[in-house]
């Protein structure tokens, strides 16, 4: 009963999420960085999404709590927990690349168990629903599945190395040097895994807002995903997602003798 209503209104944000972007872009959007030392920006409008996306979750689910990137953790009474990216991938936004997303998740007992990936510029979201994990592109509904390449040597990577020494980068790099690597699009990089467009998606240092709701659109759709140690990625930090076991068994044995 809970998932269902939580599912029913993970379905329904996508829409009022893409009314507000509209109501704010007749404001000014303040930026500044959190970081003296790197350009690690923050925006206004990170901050109202998230107090509207808080908003609507309250209001909806008074008993949950609620940890996000901008905002103090709001405390659970019930062991569900909903985690709040407002805006993925700020550098994009304010660069005025379209890649960006709001990510909101469900998890009980630390398990993330449904996810929302919105994308308001590319009028696309991806949603994980009843078992299955869907794409709504202008809201027309898809169900989407992984691939079945295990061959390393012919495989479509998205790697971010966030302050990963230098040699270790380097090794990996050189073992996937017959594969062919993008960067990073963000929460774009492991919807388009779960679309069954790309193989692997190999990324560090991520916070776990990052990715949670991003954990059952992959596994839904028959991918893996997990921290370099095959441990549960809800935590965060070094994050491999693979768009089957087998091959990310193979991946995870090269993380580990890096």
């Amino acid at each position: 009963m809970k998932q269902k209503k939580a599912s029913i209104f993970l379905k329904k944000l996508p829409k009022l999420l893409n009314k507000f972007y509209i109501s704010r872009l007749q404001s000014s959007i303040k930026i500044k960085s959190k970081s003296k030392k790197i350009y690690n920006p923050v925006t206004s409008l990170d901050r109202a999404f998230e107090k509207f996306i808080r908003t609507k979750i309250n209001k909806s689910f008074p008993n949950d709590g609620v940890t996000g990137e901008e905002f103090k953790n709001k405390i659970s009474n019930n062991n569900f927990c909903w985690s709040i990216d407002p805006i993925d991938g700020t550098k994009a936004f304010v660069s005025g690349i379209p890649t960006w997303s709001n990510l909101v998740g469900l998890s009980n007992y630390n398990e993330s168990i449904i996810g929302l990936a919105n994308f308001p510029e590319l009028k696309r979201f991806y949603l994980s629903i009843d078992n299955n994990s869907y794409i709504y592109d202008n809201f027309k509904k898809k169900k989407i599945k992984t691939l079945n390449n295990t061959n390393l040597d012919k495989i479509k990577i998205i790697s971010n190395f966030h302050g990963l020494l230098n040699y270790k980068k380097n090794k990996l790099q050189k073992r996937f040097a017959n594969s062919i690597i993008f960067h990073s699009f963000d929460a774009l990089s492991y919807c388009l895994l779960a679309e069954g467009k790309l193989d692997a998606v190999i990324e560090t240092n991520l916070k776990s807002y990052d990715i949670i709701p991003l954990i059952p659109i992959i596994k839904n759709a028959g991918g893996c995903i997990s921290d370099w140690d095959n441990n549960n990625a809800e935590k965060g930090g070094n994050i491999l997602a693979t768009s089957n076991k087998k091959l990310h068994d193979k991946i995870i044995r090269l993380l580990k003798n890096l």
